[in-house]
């Protein structure tokens, strides 16, 4: 018997538009006690995690940011480099944003590893699936696109510590895009107690041992996690955690910040 797909979002601007109501109306919650500048949402462009998008959200406590820097794991293999969009303006199908053009000279300065250059952007993961979302809650705001092309330890810690000096003093939402593509019970369990206690290190042994848990896009949590640690946050809020089910990956849905 053929596998079916799991639904996805749509691609037009009213059908979408649609959805991305009715999947904000859906989801029951309240905005977060604390500043949260900082979340992690699903990468694919899956209905199932487009409620979990909604759910993160709908839980931000400030709507109003000058500058969302998003981070997406590659799409196209390895490529040993992070990499920032060469394009003024992004495409969404609820319009264009226009791309952060100081912010993402400043990233590429911080390091000779991160570059401006289009390999591994437009796969209609990552930022391409929040960007409508993030227009439908959002006011006005830039956006700055990277994705990690390799997910080294160094890599992390540099995008972490660039992350980080960006934050400061900034109105800026940074959205970090990844999926769960195994997981025991055990390996949630770790998971969510590395993240609320914003443990680097431990973080970093689980997603690269890969003995109980394996995250697409888990260099864009360590170095989410890292600015986090830089930018001095205390609050952790996750509103989902869950393993694959059937051909559906698992999801994370958190949101970082400062109480």
């Amino acid at each position: 018997m053929q596998q079916l797909e799991a639904p996805t979002l749509a691609t037009q601007r009213t059908p979408l538009i649609a959805q991305i109501t009715t999947l904000l109306k859906q989801v029951d919650v309240t905005p977060v006690d604390f500043f949260a500048n900082i979340i992690i949402v699903p990468n694919t462009p899956s209905v199932a995690g487009g409620l979990i998008s909604a759910a993160v959200y709908k839980s931000l406590s400030e709507i109003n940011f000058d500058t969302v820097i998003s981070i997406a794991p590659s799409g196209i293999g390895e490529f040993k480099r992070i990499t920032v969009c060469k394009l003024d303006h992004y495409a969404s199908p609820l319009g264009d944003v226009p791309v952060d053009d100081r912010v993402r000279n400043e990233l590429c300065d911080e390091d000779d590893d991160i570059y401006l250059d289009d390999t591994g952007h437009f796969n209609m993961t990552g930022i391409d699936v929040q960007l409508p979302f993030l227009q439908s809650v959002l006011g006005h705001f830039k956006v700055v696109p990277l994705v990690m092309g390799s997910e080294t330890v160094d890599l992390c810690k540099e995008l972490g510590s660039a992350i980080g000096e960006i934050m400061f003093n900034r109105n800026t939402l940074t959205v970090v895009c990844a999926d769960v593509l195994r997981a025991t019970p055990k390996g949630l369990k770790l998971f969510k107690s590395a993240l609320d206690e914003l443990n680097v290190p431990r973080m970093m042994t689980l997603l690269n041992q890969e003995n109980e848990i394996v995250v697409q896009g888990k260099g864009g949590i360590l170095a989410a996690m890292i600015a986090a640690t830089h930018r001095r946050s205390d609050s952790v809020h996750v509103c989902d955690l869950s393993a694959p089910k059937g051909d559906s990956h698992g999801f994370i849905g958190a949101l970082i910040g400062r109480g």
